[in-house]
């Protein structure tokens, strides 16, 4: 990177500012000197590539202080203009409504050079599988050599859809572990037990519920109990993600075989605690129409627990609430799922934050020489994930990130830097829970790379009973997952049956061998 640093630059008189809206989606748009259309394009020297605006589209809300998000764009493409003759021009898509947004940006047919994608949650594989993404192989050993060497052939593969890489990685493990978070304070107050199992967690909540009337228990959307907790307490390893890890089907690696969920002995278990909580009131009897995130209630104080927490990438949640209510002596607890189960699906994917390119983007090759080069520049790596040094963190002396003292609005958020993650750059920071080393240490002692990543289950020769399963799952498995049924057993036998109905026993046979193929294959 050349010499001068981004931190000193000027922002006054920048050719490309990005002009941030207020609106909760707003879309930024370059000054004309930095437009990307090719007939916009400057002229160069002899033998330099020619200037050109990337379009970038990524999920996160528009920053609240605009002024300092334009800054911030301005001194980045100030230094992306001087380093690589770029400008980035970054469409913000609000993240409530993301996946109706995200499918309106794919379908408008806008030229997005770097356009954020994911397996599950942003349905990576289905995108990919319609071609609503270049394919990059030709590309990234010219465009991106220093990452075509340096990520795995085990994580290139898994962005192959029909044998073609779609998606970009980063590198780092991407690992996310689903969580049980609590008020530790209230467990101490009441002498419950400390938190290590799953039926430590069921005399917590019955504490709550006996000793605080004006908390709730539990406050988490939907049957989230269930699809946040479950498959960590079975040997299983989910196949097809739906939304929220909830799974029609699980591999078994004890025997080999793909298996209904619903069929399996630890489901119907399931759905007996599930009915005994909500009978003892442990969370709202409205919860199907609830949308809460139940972490943001435990930290607002309307419940003692969330069973949705996301760690390592929460774990400040407990700084923040010590500091925010230290006069009350508030502190969180988090109870892991997996811990106490070696079997546990814990697994980490190269899927979960890529750079993927649309099919009619104007620059991929650009685009990928950008990507290629932050994750060999260390500073300009940290300016994109922390932002402004002195505006939007600190650094302390042992080098952590500190941003106890930004002013209001200044949270950083105007980059999604998730997507060039990188462990080797990657600093700590000084809200980190007083326990993450030794909550890392578990994570990463227990994780394996999905034996999934990658795959991609092929519908198109049950769309119609695959669609049918969900909405029974929508139907009959919801009031079931979250409790709210009169009798288990007949609800689970109508559950069955409508699932039967629908087609369940020829498309989990279908799944099957899809799944031994890709097994196969990858041997």
């Amino acid at each position: 990177m050349k010499k001068q640093t981004l931190t000193k630059l000027i922002a006054a008189g920048l050719a490309s500012a990005m002009v941030i809206g207020t609106a909760g989606c707003a879309a930024p748009a370059a000054a004309p000197a930095a437009s990307g259309s090719s007939e916009a394009q400057e002229a160069t020297a002899e033998g330099e590539k020619p200037f050109v605006t990337l379009k970038m589209y990524a999920i996160a809300d528009a920053p609240n202080d605009t002024e300092l998000a334009k800054e911030f764009w301005d001194q980045l493409n100030a230094q992306l203009k001087e380093d690589l003759n770029i400008n980035i021009e970054y469409t913000y898509a609000a993240g409530n409504d993301y996946k109706n947004n995200y499918a309106l940006a794919i379908a408008s047919g806008e030229k997005y050079d770097l356009m954020m994608s994911a397996t599950g949650w942003l349905d990576f594989t289905q995108y990919a599988s319609k071609n609503a993404f270049l394919p990059l192989e030709d590309l990234l050993p010219e465009n991106a050599p220093y990452l075509w060497e340096n990520i795995s052939e085990e994580a290139w593969d898994a962005t192959k859809v029909n044998g073609h890489i779609y998606g970009v990685p980063n590198m780092d493990m991407n690992i996310t572990a689903c969580t049980f978070v609590y008020r530790e304070d209230l467990r101490k107050k009441y002498d419950l037990p400390e938190i290590k199992s799953m039926d430590d967690v069921e005399t917590y909540l019955q504490g709550i519920k006996d000793n605080e009337p004006g908390i709730l228990p539990s406050d988490d959307y939907q049957c989230q109990v269930y699809g946040t907790s479950w498959i960590y307490q079975t040997p299983y390893i989910g196949i097809d993600e739906i939304h929220d890890r909830i799974f029609n089907f699980v591999y078994d690696p004890r025997d080999g075989e793909v298996k209904s969920v619903i069929e399996t002995p630890e489901y119907k278990d399931y759905m007996v605690k599930m009915k005994d909580w909500a009978d003892r009131g442990f969370w709202p009897a409205d919860v199907l129409a609830s949308t809460n995130w139940g972490v943001m209630q435990v930290l607002s104080g309307a419940a003692a627990s969330s069973f949705n927490e996301q760690l390592p990438g929460y774990n400040y949640h407990a700084t923040q609430v010590a500091t925010e209510h230290a006069d009350e002596g508030w502190e969180l607890g988090f109870y892991m799922y997996f811990e106490g189960n070696p079997d546990a699906s814990l697994t980490y994917s190269a899927t979960n934050n890529m750079f993927s390119i649309a099919a009619s983007a104007e620059h991929p090759d650009r685009a990928l020489e950008f990507i290629d080069y932050v994750q060999q520049h260390e500073d300009l790596w940290d300016y994109i994930t922390y932002g402004i040094e002195g505006k939007n963190y600190e650094k302390t002396e042992d080098g952590r990130i500190d941003v106890s003292n930004i002013a209001d609005g200044a949270s950083f958020n105007y980059f999604p830097s998730n997507l060039v993650g990188n462990a080797s750059y990657k600093k700590a920071k000084s809200d980190s829970w007083v326990n993450y080393d030794e909550m890392m240490e578990k994570i990463n002692g227990q994780a394996k790379q999905d034996l999934f990543d990658g795959f991609v289950l092929d519908k198109s020769n049950f769309e119609t009973e695959y669609t049918a399963l969900n909405d029974v799952q929508n139907e009959y498995g919801y009031p079931l997952q979250a409790g709210l049924v009169t009798d288990v057993d007949a609800a689970y036998d109508q559950y069955i049956a409508a699932a039967k109905a629908a087609g369940l026993d020829s498309v989990r046979e279908q799944v099957a061998e899809q799944v031994a193929a890709f097994l196969a294959d990858a041997e």
